[in-house]
Formats: C-alpha cells, structure tokens, sequence
C-alpha cells in the first residue's frame, strides 16, 4: 500500500452538487481551504439563474443585515450573514460593486455577467473541476464515512464531503426543480414542503381584468381570515389573474402557506386622506364640489391612474357615467368610496407555479442542520443557499444567503474541525 507522508496527504475530496450562486461560493471557499473540489452541474452551463437575476442587472446583495427580512427555520442564519460581507468578497474576486439609495447592490458594470465571470474566473484560478449535464438522482452514504453519488448519466461518483447546493424548486428553467428533497428526506432529514416565493399573488381574474397593464403605489395588507399577517407599502401591478409589483412578491410567502381564507387589501390613499377623521372625507367632499358636473367617472383623475380610478368608481357605487353631483352629493356614497380606497380586497385565488417564482419558501429544515450547516444525522453532508429552509425578502438578501451560506458550508466541509470561518475583509 502507498503511503503518504504529511506534505503529500491527500487531499480531502469536496463534491458540490449544484453550480449556482451558494454551490460556486462553497467550491471557492472549499477549494481556498485546500479541499479538492468539484462541481456537479445540472445544466449545460454554471450560473444560470445568476444572469436572470436583478432583470439581467443581478442585485447580488444587500448593504445591511437586516434579518427581519428573513423568513424559514434556520436560528444560525444570523450568525452565518454576520461573519459574511458580500462585497468584499466580490472585492477579492475583483469585481467592483455599488449599491443604489435602497441598499441594493449590483456590479459596477450593471450586468449579472460581470458576477458570473469574476465567479468563474476564480473557479478557474483554483483549479476547481466543473462538470456540466450531471444530473444527480442519488446519495448514498458509505461505510467509512464518504458518499457515493449517482446521477442520471449512470456515473457512480465518490466523494469524503458532499456538499448539496441543488436549488429549491423555484425556477425550473434553471434546473431546479427540488428533485433532490426526496432523496434528503429519505436520508432522515426533515423536509419543511417547499412554496412558491416572491412571486405575483393570483387573484379574481374577471375583477382584474379591466386594471390589466395598471400600477399604481399602495400600503398592501395580507388577510387571514380578515385578520393582517403581514404587510408591505410599494407598487402594486396588475396582471391579467394576479396581483405583483415587490411589495406583493414579499407577502407571496405567506399566502402560499396558509390554509385560511385570505385576501389583499390595498389601500390607496395618499397620506394626507388616511382617514375619516384626519380630513380624508373632507378632500374627498372638495372633489365632489370642483367636479360636481362632470361624470363621476372623473371623480379621483390625478389621485390615480384613469382607469383604475374609473374600476373604484364603479366597484363601490354602481356607475361612472351618472354625474358626480348627483351621486356624491350623497354621504353613504362618499364613505362607500372612501372605505374602498381605504380598503380595497382582492380574494386570494390559490399559488402562483414554481415558474413565476424567484426563490423556493421551504427546504431542509433548521432542526436538521448544525451551527456548521452540516446535516446532523449523515455525516459528511452539508447544505447552503435554496435547498436549505431559508428565503428572504426582495433586495438582494437572498443572495446575501447564497454567497454567505455557500462560503461556510464549503470552509467547514474542507476542514471539519473549523468552528469560526474568517470574515471576509476587504483589501
């Protein structure tokens, strides 16, 4: 038998199933702590799913670590994004970025191939081995405490550490369809059942019909059983069976989960009409009084868009051609209105598909997973980015998640004794 002396210990062998955004940041890591490291990509190219992102523009982080704005089962999630900072870690790969007056970061150049080039290049530089159209259908762990991987190619591939970066089932296109869950459930890990997220919210198509193309900007209230879950101000667009727009794409998650009645209230007053009390019945009596003579159709031109305006009209007194006077001149008319730019519902009609959205609610569930995002009941596992039950808000967290989850399941998967991976800083 060969032996090995210290220097010419071999190294730990690292495959990364997935070469999106968490698999290519753990094979870095893994690769810069001295694994030896390959990725096991799905389509014919790494790094899809990172040109669509940002609409082409990839918004690759966010400047603060907001945590409220993540959702799943994770508790060492926070720790996780502390010990990260996105930028410089993009800075090492020198690839400069800014961000905008939101927090949003994006490169310099504004394109998402700027991200994947400077990703790839340092794969490249590391000496990484990427391996394309590698479609894995199996893990099965060994004896001695390394995996077998086996994939739709009949390949029987091993491996010390298998690191899963698969995606959750969100965009499918990019060849994530969650085809591994099975797989991990069957291995004794928790599952939380995947949902669409950050996606348009369907709704009464006949209601929406008219509004189609439609946006206008509103305090967004998610009900449950007419109670508020949660809550989002920003602009609504309307599609031909369902409400979008970001805020809306951040309140999906809770809609997809829920087996109550809901609803989207939207209320579209400007500030100053935000209530009976406040003078809101007053402006809106002093509308009456200029346009009394015309239709009320044109009762709130200039509040909101014309059509939209003429939609509200219509839903809460019947009509938009009768005059203005002779309909508002009437209290219960003005406070039916009133109350429906206050509060305007739309019925949650069901889940939009895991095509329209941008990342998966749901995944490998926290009580699965260890401080080092490791599986704890297969040893040599781990887990980072969309696989795992974690998702955030629009902005740019969910690939603060990708890169920072990605960079410590790869260290602590190169190097098992390591406790606290290093912060990234910049140079």
């Amino acid at each position: 038998m060969q032996r090995y002396g210290r220097a010419e210990k071999m190294k730990r062998s690292i495959y990364i199933i997935g070469g999106g955004a968490s698999g290519l940041s753990a094979a870095i890591a893994a690769a810069r702590a001295g694994a030896a490291v390959t990725i096991l990509e799905r389509q014919a190219r790494v790094g899809k799913k990172i040109l669509l992102s940002g609409n082409g523009r990839c918004n690759l982080g966010h400047t603060g670590h907001e945590f409220s704005h993540y959702h799943g089962t994770l508790p060492q999630l926070s720790r996780i994004l502390q010990h990260f900072d996105t930028e410089a870690f993009f800075l090492q790969l020198g690839l400069y970025v800014r961000a905008d007056s939101e927090g949003r970061m994006y490169p310099f150049s504004n394109m998402a191939a700027s991200v994947l080039d400077a990703l790839r290049m340092e794969v490249q530089k590391l000496k990484i081995t990427v391996r394309t159209d590698m479609m894995v259908t199996d893990l099965l762990p060994q004896k001695n405490g390394s995996w077998k991987i086996l994939t739709q190619e009949n390949h029987s591939l091993t491996a010390d550490a298998v690191i899963v970066a698969a995606g959750g089932s969100a965009a499918p296109s990019c060849g994530t369809d969650g085809n591994l869950l099975p797989v991990l459930e069957r291995l004794g890990h928790r599952i939380v059942k995947p949902r669409p997220a950050l996606c348009p919210i369907p709704s009464d198509a006949a209601r929406l019909r008219a509004l189609k193309g439609m946006r206008v900007r509103a305090a967004v209230s998610l009900l449950a059983d007419g109670t508020v879950c949660a809550a989002e101000t920003g602009e609504v667009q309307f599609t031909e069976n369902a409400l979008s727009g970001i805020c809306v794409f951040n309140l999906s998650r809770f809609s997809a989960s829920s087996k109550k009645e809901m609803a989207l209230s939207l209320d579209v007053l400007p500030e100053a009409w935000r209530s009976a009390e406040d003078g809101g019945m007053a402006e809106l009596e002093r509308l009456v009084q200029i346009r009394g003579e015309m239709p009320c159709g044109e009762l709130l031109s200039g509040l909101l868009p014309k059509r939209v305006s003429e939609v509200c009209v219509k839903e809460a007194v019947g009509t938009v051609s009768a005059k203005t006077a002779d309909i508002f001149s009437h209290k219960k008319n003005r406070m039916l209105l009133f109350n429906l730019l206050h509060d305007w519902r739309f019925p949650v009609t069901g889940t939009a598909k895991f095509a329209q959205a941008q990342v998966t609610a749901g995944g490998v569930s926290g009580q699965s997973i260890t401080q080092t995002l490791s599986s704890n009941v297969q040893q040599n596992l781990y887990f980072c980015g969309e696989v795992l039950d974690a998702d955030g808000d629009c902005g740019g967290y969910n690939l603060d998640w990708a890169w920072a989850s990605g960079a410590w399941a790869g260290r602590h998967a190169a190097s098992p004794a390591v406790q606290k991976p290093e912060r990234p800083r910049r140079s």
